[in-house]
């Protein structure tokens, strides 16, 4: 119950502050120029939760079973990817600010913590039959892979828009940019729902919530940004977040 709680509260508060506008978190294209090299500061924030998950991993004590092994290493991935990510991929225009620094760090660490004690703890021995149902397990892990590419490949994307020099916004295009602006997002949420499909564990899924709420008013606002500075972009078809539904 008291992991109910934690997402129904986190989740509220997303909800608040993203999509009402009540306390955004202020980075990217929504925040003034701040005090912290962006490149580090987006490292110490995806690095952080990484760190924190393998500790409670360590401290309810590390099991080593192909479940254990196979959540830890696809949660160390996701985050691995996007250390690597802030140091080669992306293009920064402004520096960090040290309070986003620390929220975004708590606020992925919050999520650690109830995802690896869910998966490492209080499954239990039930856990030791979870790859057992290998259709769900392979529904989940090809969900996460489909959404790990989206992620990067959009990434990518956004990184090549600007010429060299450049700290002028670019219409996004390619990918999946002409259905959704926010296909980066989509992806990331695609990784997670994957993630909680092949832990079964409901410490994923409620972790997974908040970021659902998150990123979904992320995109809404994302959106409304869009339609203001250009006249042509977002088109009449191109949704936000998730294609032909949001």
């Amino acid at each position: 119950y008291a992991l109910v709680g934690v997402s129904v509260f986190i989740t509220l508060v997303n909800y608040l502050n993203e999509y009402l506008q009540c306390y955004p978190l202020q980075y990217s294209k929504f925040a003034a120029d701040g005090g912290v090299p962006a490149r580090l500061g987006w490292f110490i924030m995806y690095f952080t939760p990484m760190m924190v998950y393998i500790l409670v991993w360590n401290y309810v004590g590390p099991a080593y079973s192909n479940y254990d092994l196979l959540v830890l290493s696809l949660y160390c991935l996701h985050f691995s990817k996007r250390c690597l990510e802030v140091i080669f991929i992306h293009k920064y225009s402004k520096d960090c600010l040290l309070q986003t620094v620390i929220e975004i760090s708590a606020f992925y660490s919050l999520g650690a913590v109830v995802t690896s004690y869910s998966c490492h703890k209080l499954a239990g021995e039930a856990r030791f039959t979870f790859l057992d149902d290998t259709v769900r397990v392979k529904v989940g892990l090809g969900i996460y892979v489909l959404g790990q590419l989206c992620n990067f490949a959009h990434h990518y994307i956004l990184a090549t828009l600007r010429s060299p020099g450049t700290l002028r916004y670019v219409i996004p295009t390619g990918g999946l940019f002409g259905l959704v602006v926010c296909p980066q997002y989509l992806g990331e949420l695609l990784s997670w729902l994957g993630f909680a499909i092949t832990s079964y564990q409901y410490g994923s899924y409620l972790s997974y919530i908040p970021m659902l709420a998150y990123l979904g008013a992320r995109a809404h606002h994302t959106y409304r940004w869009y339609t203001a500075k250009f006249d042509n972009y977002p088109g009449p078809n191109t949704l936000k977040l998730w294609p032909g539904v949001y």
